[in-house]
């Protein structure tokens, strides 16, 4: 390879990686204060590349009175950690544990669910960690 073209591979590799890590940055969530609510699952959008999840919250008034929405991975890393399009339905009632937005919109980066029974609905990013 000429060193023009290996230049020029090297700087498309560097320049790609940084909008890579850029699509995939929590940076638009506070993980330094999850927060939970209380609501119901009004609509669920299980799509590529991220599922996302509509929800009531319990609350009549205040701050998280209203609609949420919660972002959360992909269907295959929720698939790959037990969940199934069923798992959680309009509907149902839950504890959502999230990251909040920064800019303090209704909504946030869904960490777990917490359904009536007590059972949890949580995933991970990497296959060693389930």
């Amino acid at each position: 390879m000429s060193p023009k073209a290996a230049l020029l591979a090297a700087s498309f590799v560097l320049g790609t990686t940084g909008l890579a890590l850029a699509h995939h940055s929590n940076a638009a969530y506070d993980s330094d204060h999850p927060q939970t609510v209380d609501g119901t699952v009004k609509q669920v959008n299980w799509t590529n590349p991220h599922i996302t999840f509509v929800v009531e919250t319990d609350a009549k008034d205040g701050p998280q009175a209203g609609t949420w929405v919660f972002e959360v991975s992909s269907p295959g890393v929720l698939t790959r950690s037990g969940w199934t399009k069923r798992s959680l339905n309009p509907g149902d009632h839950a504890t959502f544990y999230y990251l909040p937005l920064r800019d303090a919109k209704q909504g946030g980066f869904l960490r777990k669910v917490t359904l009536p029974d007590g059972k949890e609905l949580t995933y991970s990013l990497t296959p060693e960690e389930q």
